[in-house]
């Protein structure tokens, strides 16, 4: 057995690992001693990544062979020579460093034991990013052939990580929940082998992870190349854009852009490069309902300045079902809030197009159900001038709803919402998008601002009255908007450090 025992600063180590001839399997275990995140990226003897893992104080372990691996693992050849254990501490770039105590025990077997090595991973799975360091899952491949909206999760964690679910675990959840597709989006590190579900669409993922922020890659073309890689946030970050492929077939997220101390702040962003960003994260942690509203007002910034980018929901669920977050009374699971997208079949291509189109509306538990022109329009298209009329109804009839509409970053109609559901119409020469909230809560009374009440299909028998205090979030409709105007061919900001300047300068 080796056993290497260090300390690691914001930095990078590597540990040189000599592989005897006639070596079977290969494990490696692994704990930070205290609580922190160090990365480690196995490579064997022709650099080619053979394992991925973050420890983060448990001991983990990583098991490879020829035919099998455990979590994180990558089976293959286990070829005589110098392999090599990378690891990362990336905590400290910008703040006082956390140093990480680590102890790596690394163990060989000259003796096949395929019995005990045939099911690590406790689940069935298909390939996803092998030794080469690509993704060769399958996004065309097409589970359901009708044109739909599907639900899903785009942010989510398990024992690879910083999770607490096994990957078996996982998928049970995510099959419970009746989710019909789901990310796996580790920090920093992509699942060799995905789950196969019989009911859920089980995809890649990579929350990619920096001092200055985190953002998902949806789809990725390939994991993130670190064998003796560049570390800065800047550079992280830049590798982790271009995850998407040459022809941008993935889809960039922000992540709780404004939930500290994990919020976005890497300023030199440029807007262009993302597709959508995280409104709701995990709504049991006890700043997600601040961090849900100040998301909303830099939403309606980006889409004030012409960028379209969807929100979207994420659980980032780390913990098991009957485990709580602090002060929380309900769980944090995968599926709350729910993202769903409209897709032409459900498959990778599909989801990532719907991200891409914006083609997205986020909700919690309330059933919401909506058409907007009869069906005939989806969130995320061009209207154009042209009037556009929606219908709203929740499924819930335990709870109060109500339908805040949004102009142009401002609330113009606020209505109770029911499962029987309410009609609006609106005249879209007068704005440039406009989309809706659903919050939960008792709104007695209709308000009329900014707008004249016949476009909005209600009698001009009200003056506009303000609510005494707003609901808590439910869920989101993305805008439809009026492409002829100019911001959106010719948009005003250019990069995040702009588009937070612009929300401060106006208060928000």
């Amino acid at each position: 057995m080796l056993r290497f025992d260090g300390e690691l600063s914001f930095g990078h180590q590597v540990l040189n690992v000599d592989v005897p001839t006639g070596t079977k399997t290969i494990s490696i275990t692994g704990t930070t001693i205290k609580t922190g995140f160090l990365y480690g990226y196995l490579y064997d003897a022709e650099q080619q990544l053979r394992g991925n893992v973050l420890w983060v104080k448990e001991h983990k372990k990583l098991v490879i062979t020829a035919d099998n691996a455990s979590l994180g693992g990558i089976a293959g050849n286990v070829m005589a020579g110098q392999w090599q254990l990378h690891l990362y501490n990336l905590e400290g770039e910008n703040r006082a460093p956390k140093a990480m105590q680590y102890q790596v025990d690394v163990t060989f077997e000259c003796v096949s034991k395929a019995d005990e090595h045939s099911n690590l991973l406790g689940v069935a799975t298909t390939k996803n990013l092998i030794a080469d360091n690509s993704i060769i899952f399958d996004y065309s491949n097409i589970k359901n052939s009708a044109s739909k909206w599907y639900r899903g999760d785009l942010h989510a964690h398990t024992l690879l990580s910083d999770g607490h679910n096994t990957l078996e675990a996982a998928t049970n959840i995510v099959e419970r929940q009746g989710l019909d597709f789901f990310f796996l989006t580790e920090h920093n590190i992509c699942h060799p082998a995905l789950p196969i579900s019989d009911t859920t669409l089980i995809l890649p993922g990579i929350e990619v992870t920096t001092d200055q922020g985190h953002f998902n890659v949806h789809g990725p073309r390939c994991g993130l190349n670190m064998f003796n890689a560049a570390y800065s946030s800047d550079a992280l970050i830049k590798q982790g854009l271009s995850l998407v492929g040459e022809q941008q077939q993935g889809s960039i997220s922000i992540n709780h852009p404004m939930m500290k101390p994990w919020h976005w702040h890497f300023d030199s962003l440029q807007l262009s490069a993302v597709n959508t960003m995280e409104i709701c994260c995990d709504p049991t942690w006890s700043s997600s309902p601040m961090a849900t509203e100040k998301a909303l007002t830099t939403l309606s910034a980006m889409w004030n300045a012409g960028h379209r980018i969807a929100g979207v929901g994420g659980s980032d669920s780390h913990l098991e079902p009957h485990e709580r977050n602090p002060k929380a009374t309900e769980p944090s699971i995968y599926g709350d809030p729910s993202t769903f997208v409209f897709s032409h079949g459900l498959s990778g291509e599909g989801i990532l197009t719907g991200l891409q189109q914006g083609q997205v509306y986020i909700e919690r538990r309330c059933g919401l159900a909506f058409s907007i022109n009869d069906g005939n329009l989806l969130p995320g298209q061009n209207v154009g001038e042209q009037s556009v009329d929606y219908h709203l109804a929740v499924a819930d009839k335990d709870n109060h709803y109500y339908a805040e509409c949004i102009a142009d970053g401002v609330v113009i109609l606020t209505l109770p919402i029911t499962n029987e559901g309410i009609d609006i119409h609106i005249n879209m020469a007068h704005y440039m998008w406009v989309r809706f909230d659903i919050r939960r809560g008792v709104f007695s009374d209709y308000g009329i601002s900014n707008c004249d009440a016949n476009e909005v299909g209600l009698e001009a028998e009200s003056t506009h009255r303000q609510q005494i205090q707003k609901g808590e979030f439910e869920g989101m409709i993305n805008p439809v908007y009026n492409g002829n105007h100019p911001h959106f061919s010719s948009p005003i900001l250019a990069t995040w450090g702009e588009l937070m300047k612009e929300v401060e300068h106006n208060g928000n």
